[in-house]
Formats: structure tokens, sequence, C-alpha cells
């Protein structure tokens, strides 16, 4: 976090003032909305009422046309060119830290902080330590863990809904990815989306 610290856009004091904004707009919204990289673009059409904000997971923020119903996109940093295309537009992302992506975070960050809009950052890990300025929301992959962050921020279970979850196909928006490693994180998907009563909105 030292990096953020020297960057004042990311510093822990707006990265909190970034956090209350999305909790604010996710329980104001009418409905939130989930985007998996399985969405098709038919899908996500029909949510085009005021009250509709969306939660992008990671590379699927592509499929979001009007970046004034987004929230945020949750990530961990392998969304490819629509990620960046979001970042370079000033939108909120909830960057993800795992074991094997610190030097995609350098990489990444590098970059964004050349944007004109420099997008606003909340930070989140896996690991059942609590970690200063940061948030464990739970999930593992993008998408469940989208819903979890969802739902660890107060937004009522029956106003959420999840579109562009499959388990049988990676989706169009996915990142570049391991096919195979990729259908098994698929299947963890699922087990948490199903175990939080979201099961239903999967693709089988």
């Amino acid at each position: 976090q030292q990096y953020l610290k020297e960057h004042s856009h990311w510093a822990p004091p707006n990265r909190e003032k970034t956090f209350d904004e999305v909790k604010k707009q996710l329980l104001n919204a009418e409905r939130v909305v989930v985007i998996g990289a399985a969405v098709e673009d038919d899908e996500i059409k029909i949510f085009n009422q005021p009250g509709d904000v969306f939660i992008a997971a990671d590379g699927a923020v592509g499929a979001v046309e009007n970046y004034a119903q987004l929230a945020c996109v949750v990530s961990d940093l392998d969304g490819g060119t629509y990620l960046d295309i979001a970042a370079s537009k000033g939108q909120t992302i909830v960057v993800h830290a795992h074991g094997d992506n610190l030097l995609q975070w350098q990489q990444t960050l590098a970059l964004w902080e050349q944007y004109p809009s420099v997008p606003s950052l909340i930070l989140s890990h896996q690991i059942t330590t609590s970690v200063p300025g940061m948030y464990n929301f739970g999930g593992f992959t993008d998408g469940d863990r989208a819903l979890c962050l969802a739902l660890s921020l107060g937004v009522m279970p029956e106003k959420i809904q999840l579109i562009g979850f499959s388990i049988n196909r990676i989706g169009q928006w996915s990142g570049i990815t391991d096919a195979g490693k990729k259908l098994k994180k698929l299947r963890w998907m699922e087990r948490i989306v199903s175990e939080l009563n979201f099961g239903h909105f999967i693709k089988k």
C-alpha cells in the first residue's frame, strides 16, 4: 500500500471516501445487478431503469454501455482491455490482492496513474487477519466476490440480480486465462453463489 500512499488520489482518506460513496449508491439502488463474464448483450439491455445499478466482475465491464449506472468493477486485475478502458474513464475499481498478482498490481497502477481521469480504488484481500485500508468481502472469483461485496455492504438480497454467471463455459468478457483452471474456479463460484441462495441465477 506504500505505493498508493504516494498517489494522493489513492491515499487512504480518498479510498475511504470512495468506499462510502459506493456503499451509498448500492444501498440507494432499487436493483443491484451483478454482471458476470458470460453476460450477453440482450441480458444487460433490459436493465435500463433509473434505479438499476451495476457491479461488474472484471472484464465484464466491457458489456456496460452506460457508466452512469456503474457503481464499481470488482477485479484481480486480469480483465484486460475492458478493465483499462473503464479505469481510464475514472470509474471505481475494487482491486483484489492475492498471492500471485503483486506484479500485476504494480504494472497496472503504473499505467492507470498516467490517465487524465484516474480511477478511484477500493482494496480487498482474502486473508483471515485484518489489513488496515483493505476489506475482506468474501468470495473467490471476481463474480462471486462482487455478490459478496453487495451483501456485505448491506444490500438486501431481494434487490440483487445476477446476470452472466455460467459454469459450463468461459464468458466472452473473461480476461486472458487458463481454460482448465478457469472452469475449476467456476465450480467454486457456483458453490459460493449457491450457498448465498443465488444459485438459480447461474446458467448450467
